[in-house]
């Protein structure tokens, strides 16, 4: 309600104190219309054959504003995009709150595994045995950070935590992305070459689908679902049927988003067997061995 009254108090305000009612959302003149019932600073008059809010108290008026927007100045653009809302809404998550930097962790799976940014090689083997991950910022899409291996996209932490799932001749860096493929992320891997080869290794489910179609559709054969050893009887064995029942109203995005008619032979038996069977495979399950037994 605060952000709908603020809006529309700053829109009567920036009109001169007199703006049509046709010019605020129904929700804003829900809230003008209990405002001014409630204040009696604003009116509201007949016009034609629609009305307009006028200030009619502008002390009063100003004083409500300004408990609504601290600062009558617009935010400045050198602070936080969360400061800028605090300065104007009393609030980091009173307007747009997402941050100017977002950090995804990056690891190597083997030694000799190097990025190149402008010429310079980072060891990320080194680091990763120094600091366990190196956090990159993914929204500097400009950066020319690329490598000459694979790179890994991991739903889940369990698989950066442990890289002894990672196949020989596979090795690489390993990326984690939690849970949701972002647009920034997607971006940031759109902006360059980062890798000869990208691979999405995402939980068997809708959600897990549907970032594999989105990631298909923005950079095309370039990147590739893989599946792990096993996974037929690993779904048969470790499905989980509630898991997909959550998720499955993603599927038929990423159906719809996929070239079918271009997808993969193992895809399209992956995407079938989910259907089929009713469940969903966890990634983590890569980490257990299933025998006939």
């Amino acid at each position: 309600m605060n952000k709908s009254l603020r809006e529309a108090l700053i829109k009567l305000k920036d009109s001169g104190g007199e703006c049509l009612g046709s010019q605020f959302t129904p929700s804003q003149k829900r809230v003008l219309d209990e405002f001014l019932r409630r204040t009696a600073c604003v009116i509201k008059l007949r016009q034609g054959n629609g009305f307009v809010y006028r200030i009619s108290n502008s002390p009063v008026f100003e004083q409500h504003l300004r408990e609504l927007r601290p600062s009558s100045d617009s935010a400045n653009q050198a602070h936080p995009v969360r400061a800028q809302n605090l300065e104007l809404t009393r609030s980091t998550k009173g307007r747009k709150g997402s941050h100017a930097a977002s950090y995804r962790l990056l690891k190597a799976t083997i030694q000799g595994v190097t990025w190149n940014c402008e010429g310079a090689l980072l060891d990320l083997w080194q680091l990763t045995s120094i600091a366990g991950a190196l956090a990159i910022d993914i929204s500097q899409n400009e950066t020319s950070l690329a490598t000459d291996s694979p790179l890994w996209l991991v739903e889940n932490q369990g698989l950066l935590d442990d890289t002894s799932w990672v196949p020989e001749g596979l090795h690489g860096s390993v990326l984690y992305y939690q849970g949701q493929l972002s647009e920034r992320l997607i971006q940031w891997l759109c902006g360059k070459k980062r890798s000869p080869r990208i691979l999405i290794f995402p939980d068997y489910d809708g959600v897990g689908l549907e970032n594999y179609a989105r990631l298909r559709k923005a950079m095309g054969d370039s990147v590739e679902l893989w599946l792990m050893p096993d996974w037929k009887r690993k779904l048969d064995r470790y499905g989980n049927s509630e898991v997909w029942q959550n998720n499955r109203k993603y599927v038929a995005n990423a159906e719809e988003s996929l070239n079918l008619d271009q997808e993969p032979d193992e895809v399209l038996e992956l995407i079938e067997a989910l259907k089929l069977s009713g469940k969903a495979l966890e990634q983590e399950a890569v980490f257990l061995v299933t025998t006939d037994s």
